[in-house]
């Protein structure tokens, strides 16, 4: 096994990201590693990760590396799985393409797994955006009264959007944003994070209504 422990740099930036479902505070070595998080936080599937797990060696060519996985990622079911995070472009050199075989090549005989996850992947369309409006007010539980009101509101219409709710409401449009983004936030209700970026005509519904 290898454990690669992230050190403060003066030619690297480092990234904190506050994780509600680790109860943790993680640090990234980049911001693609960062975004990362923003997937992995909210996704069903995922009941953990971590950053930076206790690595391996793997065989390349004949001679032992070491390698410490982006993320060891924990599935609701029980299953993990590794991850390497790379910027696209990086993704398609040879060499390190030839590297990744090698990595997962190792996994297998340990009967683990090792994913790659791109920057196209993670970047894609308005959902990491999307995602990070949600972390922005993760934690808030202030407004209790006002958050029942929407929740109440929508109940009513089923299916509303953002401009109906703001409609029927005194609120300012900044103010019921911040009221949907919590409770969306806290899994109390839903919208569609790969649709459209979130705005007046995003369709909130129930969450399991």
């Amino acid at each position: 096994m290898y454990q690669r422990n992230i050190k403060h740099s003066r030619v690297k930036n480092l990234f904190k990201f506050a994780s509600l479902k680790n109860r943790a505070s993680l640090t990234l070595e980049s911001s693609l590693e960062f975004d990362a998080c923003f997937h992995f936080e909210y996704s069903k599937s995922v009941s953990a990760f971590e950053v930076q797990p206790i690595g391996f060696y793997y065989q390349y060519y004949g001679k032992p590396l070491p390698y410490t996985p982006d993320f060891l990622v924990s599935s609701a079911d029980g299953k993990q799985i590794y991850y390497e995070i790379k910027y696209s472009k990086e993704a398609r050199d040879p060499e390190v393409k030839e590297r990744l075989k090698h990595k997962q090549q190792s996994c297998i005989e340990q009967g683990l797994e090792l994913r790659l996850i791109t920057e196209r992947q993670l970047r894609k369309g308005p959902l990491l955006n999307n995602l990070k409006l949600l972390h922005r007010y993760s934690g808030d539980s202030k407004y209790s009264t006002q958050i029942e009101w929407v929740l109440a509101l929508i109940r009513m219409f089923g299916v509303v959007t953002v401009r109906e709710l703001l409609d029927e409401s005194k609120l300012t449009q900044g103010q019921l944003n911040k009221l949907v983004l919590i409770c969306a936030s806290q899994g109390l209700l839903q919208f569609d994070f790969n649709a459209t970026p979130f705005g007046l005509d995003t369709e909130l519904f129930i969450a399991n209504a």
